[in-house]
């Protein structure tokens, strides 16, 4: 108040502020801004040494005062629309207490009077008819507006309504517990006492029929009656709802609670639970039908038509569903799919280490669909087992039941059981698709998945023959995906090789097809295939780098198609391996037509020579080897050791026309060798015969003209002895032929 008067009048507060106090002595100016300058007493003067001293303090403290106040102001300013409402709330309570009290004062009145009255002795119902003494109307009249009673009357009534008070005051812990009986239901079924809840249910349907049921049949038996005994039952019935509302509201409380109880059993099977769980959880199940059952046979045991054996088998086939649905979100709820935030984390950590995380990713998601696979197989076996051993007894019709139940429940069933199973291939062919890579994952999610339809065909649902449409095609893709790389790798490295115009990468060492690093001849090659039923691989092949690689890349689809041999797939893997040899032809063909283009740079001549002998070699050699190895691969056994025994056989003849074209060759060329021998010694011989004739003609020659010129000799010396002295001797002359120089002479 003192607040808000000096907020009110703020001049005369701010003029008694600022008035001088008087002069006094202060400890330190601390002491001047906590006293207040209005209640302080006047000084007595102080000696003149310290008035500059005096002088500073009063500046002091008048300058504390001026902030006291403004900030006093300050305060009053921020906090006067408290002030207002405080000062207005007080009025108005004050209001409010004496409208209350005019108010009791009014209604009390007239009852206080009738009180009074009533237990006056003198007073009598006749003073009301001469007017009393100018009393009012009104106050004669009681509370219900009719005439006051005497005080017998009001004194029976009084007692009537205490012993009633006291009777519901003895049954208060009774009536506690009844009040508390939806609270109690509440609290048991939060703490799955499931037993207790239940009676508590079957305790309403009691309640029910005892204190709801009874009046109504009370009020359709006054029907009958005249007018008089019709209004009495009238007002007899209005009593009886009076009385009924707690107990309705009590009873319409618990099946509030019921439920909820339903509600959380239900919710308790789309968890992990047991056998003997799963037991009690519907159990309960039934037992609340049961109570809903008996609510409907109070409620219409009027009716003759009402058949409660068809209502307890609908409940029953609704139960059937409301276990299959809650049992469905359990398998939703612990089947992950593999394209998780947890998956994308496990892939994105594996991935971060290289080469060796994403083998590490590859192997995770492989394990992530086994794991599945295995876990749905679980859960789906065990709902199954479970919806058998629960409800087989509900299968059995009794005489007097529907004849079709059987037939129901297990359609029901059946209807699921397809349903999951088409969920689970749905799922696993979207999961095989994007995650599978390799045939050893594809074989083991195989076999999961024929063990899963193996353990579901116990209870009549194995779905075998509907994991082949899923895996085959997957298989064929693998396998025609890596035949396509080699193709692809072959038909890159003729285009590089053909537009750098280089042939070296063509070429490799050529090895001996007939003849093994020991010396060996190719007749045990022919054993080698009939030992280990596999084709060994044509060498020759490694003087052509790009048909042996290409071959590796086919050999390798078919290492992967034996680690998942599908029967189902052979058709369509030997149709994709006639397409391949089909593309290959193609690819070789459209190589040597290329190479044969004029004006081709480079090594044209070798590239020329080496498109012709790739395409003669995948002809003669590769494209029947490849089919021996598919067959052998497919299992094909038979066919592989004909088509092995046949190459084997062709090769040999093949190696023995070859010896005997060497041989014959070999002979050739000895017979023309000795003849060439002997025609240059017959040469020899009759070069020699003839220089021999020569030598002879000569020697004779000589031997002749030395016997002619003996003879002449001879001749002369006997003319020169006949002759001597008298004729001259005669003139020597040379003679030409003697000293002619013949070739034949001088060899």
């Amino acid at each position: 108040i003192f607040l808000i008067a000096i907020f009110r009048n703020p001049i005369a507060t701010r003029v008694s502020l600022r008035t001088p106090p008087a002069r006094r002595t202060y400890t330190s100016p601390s002491t001047i801004m906590a006293t207040d300058p209005l209640d302080t007493p006047t000084a007595t003067a102080i000696p003149s040494s310290s008035s500059a001293y005096e002088a500073d303090e009063r500046i002091a403290a008048r300058h504390a005062v001026s902030l006291a106040d403004e900030k006093w102001r300050t305060l009053c300013t921020q906090h006067a629309s408290t002030f207002v409402a405080a000062e207005r709330r007080s009025v108005a309570i004050q209001k409010s207490l004496q409208e209350l009290l005019v108010t009791i004062e009014v209604e009390t009145k007239p009852s206080v009077k009738k009180v009074g009255r009533a237990l006056d002795p003198n007073y009598s119902g006749e003073d009301d008819d001469n007017g009393g003494e100018g009393k009012d109307d009104d106050d004669e009249e009681g509370e219900d507006g009719g005439p006051i009673q005497p005080a017998s009357a009001l004194l029976a009534d009084l007692a009537e309504k205490h012993r009633l008070r006291r009777r519901t005051l003895m049954q208060h812990s009774s009536l506690l517990e009844l009040l508390e009986l939806p609270s109690l239901m509440d609290a048991c079924v939060r703490s799955s006492l499931y037993e207790d809840a239940l009676s508590i249910a079957g305790f309403a349907n009691t309640l029910e029929r005892r204190h709801l049921m009874e009046g109504g049949n009370s009020s359709s038996s006054g029907k009958v009656s005249d007018e008089n005994v019709d209004g009495k039952n009238q007002s007899d019935q209005s009593q009886w709802n009076k009385k009924g509302d707690v107990v309705a509201g009590v009873v319409s409380e618990i099946r509030r609670r019921e439920a909820d109880l339903r509600r959380m059993l239900i919710h308790r099977l789309r968890q992990d639970v047991t056998m003997p769980q799963c037991l009690e959880v519907v159990t309960a199940l039934r037992r609340l039908n049961g109570v809903e059952l008996e609510r409907r046979n109070n409620s219409k045991s009027s009716r003759a038509d009402h058949d409660l054996e068809g209502v307890h088998a609908a409940m029953e086939m609704r139960l059937q569903v409301d276990f299959l649905e809650a049992r469905d979100c359990w398998i939703e709820g612990g089947v992950t799919k593999i394209g998780s935030a947890q998956a994308a984390a496990v892939a994105a950590a594996s991935s971060s280490s290289g080469d060796k995380g994403s083998s590490s990713g590859t192997s995770a998601q492989a394990e992530q669909i086994l794991d599945g696979v295995e876990r749905y197989r679980t859960r789906c076996f065990e709902i199954v087992t479970q919806f058998l051993a629960i409800f087989r007894g509900s299968f059995a019709p009794s005489p007097s039941s529907s004849s079709n139940n059987h037939d129901h429940s297990f359609s029901l069933l059946s209807m699921w059981t397809a349903r999951r199973i088409q969920t689970f291939l749905t799922t696993l062919s979207s999961n095989i698709v994007t995650h599978v890579n390799d045939t050893a994952t594809l074989r083991d999610a195989l076999d999961a998945a024929s063990f899963f339809a193996s353990s579901m065909g116990r209870v009549g649902a194995d779905f075998q023959p509907m994991l082949a449409p899923i895996f085959e095609p997957r298989l064929t893709e693998m396998i025609v995906g890596h035949w396509h790389d080699g193709l692809n790798g072959m038909i890159e490295t003729l285009k590089a090789c053909r537009d750098a115009g280089i042939a070296g990468p063509l070429f490799g060492t050529e090895t001996n097809s007939n003849k093994d690093g020991t010396g060996r001849s190719g007749n045990l090659d022919g054993f080698e295939i009939q030992s280990s039923r596999t084709p060994a691989p044509p060498r020759k092949l490694l003087a052509l780098p790009p048909l042996a690689r290409f071959l590796n890349a086919y050999l390798g689809g078919l290492n992967e198609l034996r680690r998942c041999l599908l029967p189902g797939a052979f058709p369509a893997i030997r149709s994709a391996q006639s397409t391949l040899v089909a593309d290959a032809k193609m690819a070789l063909q459209a190589n040597e037509r290329a190479v044969l283009t004029p004006g081709l740079r480079g090594e044209a001549t070798r590239l020329r020579e080496v498109a012709s002998k790739m395409k003669s070699e995948f002809d003669n050699c590769l494209e029947p080897y490849m089919t021996g190895c598919l067959e052998v691969a497919l299992g094909n056994v038979d066919y592989a050791m004909e088509q092995a025994k046949v190459a084997a056989l062709a090769a040999e003849k093949v190696r023995l026309a070859a010896e005997k074209a060497k041989a014959e060759e070999e002979a050739l060329a000895k017979a023309k060798a000795d003849a060439i021998e002997k025609a240059k010694s017959e040469a020899e011989a009759l070069e020699k015969a003839k220089a021999d004739a020569i030598e002879k003609a000569k020697a004779d020659a000589l031997e002749k003209e030395t016997a002619e010129r003996i003879a002449e000799e001879t001749l002369q010396d006997q003319l020169g002895q006949s002759d001597t002295g008298s004729s001259p001797e005669p003139e020597l002359t040379e003679d030409p032929e003697f000293f002619d120089d013949d070739d034949d002479d001088m060899y």
